[in-house]
């Protein structure tokens, strides 16, 4: 495969603010915190690149936060180690109540600028970048985060807002079936269910644990959320 391939599906990213949320609950404790860190890792190297801002990382439960971070080859490990060290693992796994949290913050600040556009702002709408989420986690949520996700999803289909406004990407930590079995039903159950926009999908990550991702792997979970083509077929649709 060749690097410029790689390198033009993932310019994609440069029109997307990169959020990226860790599930710091007690079930990830152990082996699936350090898989998680390995998944962040790789991750926030490559999308680091492709956001000029820098990415935000947060966590379910702590209130630690990395926002704008910007990695140069020497730095992305330790800061990440850095931040992993800082947080332990404990409590619930509040998925919901997180991406509402970023949910409603983002969207009430798309409604406010569709707001001044149609009072004549010209502006106002170019200001806002659309926003790529990718959730490390091991798939077991303590609250509801479906009516969260359909509730996003039917607020941008009532606004018109581009299909690619807001994409959530899962990335599975551990091999439970049962959270496999949930987040594949967000991924391909919400959408036909409830009559709404696709803005999920779902990776596992336990297969490549320990080893390094491959182009399609991170192709995969940076894009999949935001390019339908690659949540239905894989990287090698945009390559």
């Amino acid at each position: 495969m060749r690097q410029s391939s790689v390198e033009d599906a993932l310019d994609t990213l440069r029109k997307f603010n990169t959020v990226i949320v860790v599930d710091d609950s007690g079930s990830m404790a152990g082996a699936r915190w350090r898989e998680a860190r390995d998944a962040l890792a790789s991750l926030a190297d490559i999308a680091a690149k492709y956001d000029a801002d820098g990415i935000d990382i947060c966590f379910l439960n702590s209130t630690r936060v990395g926002t704008n971070m910007k990695f140069l080859p020497a730095q992305d490990s330790e800061l990440i180690r850095r931040l992993f060290d800082s947080v332990t693992p404990s409590g619930p796994t509040p998925i919901g109540e997180k991406l509402e949290e970023l949910l409603l913050y983002y969207l009430d600040y798309l409604d406010r600028a569709r707001a001044r556009a149609d009072a004549g702002d010209d502006k106002a709408m170019r200001a806002i970048r659309p926003v790529n989420y990718i959730v490390i986690t091991d798939g077991a949520p303590t609250d509801d985060p479906e009516t969260v996700i359909v509730t996003a999803a039917r607020r941008l289909d009532e606004g018109r807002f581009p299909l690619t406004q807001v994409g959530i990407q899962f990335v599975q930590i551990g091999d439970s079936a049962d959270a496999t079995a949930f987040l594949d039903e967000l991924d391909n159950g919400l959408s036909e269910a409830h009559h709404v926009r696709d803005i999920v999908d779902t990776t596992p990550f336990h297969h490549y644990a320990g080893t390094p991702l491959n182009a399609e792997m991170i192709i995969k979970i940076l894009l999949g959320g935001i390019n339908r083509r690659v949540d239905r077929r894989g990287a090698q649709s945009v390559l």
